[in-house]
């Protein structure tokens, strides 16, 4: 099978080449400065998630291994720390404070605290998808997503 190879013009390809010098030049140092800022932050976001996801995974591991175990999801000073609970006493955090627990959970709502092996304790879910519910009924095939 043969191909017809187009033969790129020298003088177009000389002023296509001159224009993204000029821009390079002309916008290089501010898309730098952008991609730096973005990129730094993005990266930022992206390790603070991993490690409270960490923290979580690390606090039910914890809970489960308890008599009457449970995790409370507690926000001091901005950052996410979860608290591990035998009954109402709490026993741990991850990550450790070093705020005295008693403290830490002095007005916290016990109440909704997350218990390993229930619905939604220790299950993670995906960004963006949604259960289908209880009356969705059965898949229909495999193209059915929902």
């Amino acid at each position: 099978m043969m191909v017809n190879m187009v033969k790129p013009d020298p003088k177009k390809a000389a002023k296509l080449a001159a224009a993204a010098a000029t821009l390079a030049v002309k916008y290089g140092p501010q898309a730098k400065i952008a991609w730096d800022k973005g990129g730094r932050q993005a990266s930022t976001a992206a390790v603070r998630r991993a490690q409270s996801l960490r923290a979580r995974r690390r606090a039910l591991a914890h809970a489960d291994g308890l008599v009457d175990g449970g995790v409370l999801r507690l926000a001091p000073k901005g950052e996410t720390t979860y608290v591990v609970l035998s009954g109402t006493t709490p026993v741990a955090a991850y990550p450790p404070v070093e705020v005295p627990l008693a403290t830490l959970v002095e007005h916290a709502d016990l109440s909704k605290k997350l218990v390993p092996g229930e619905e939604g304790g220790s299950r993670l879910r995906m960004p963006g998808r949604r259960s289908p519910g209880p009356d969705a009924g059965p898949l229909e095939g495999p193209d059915d997503l929902r």
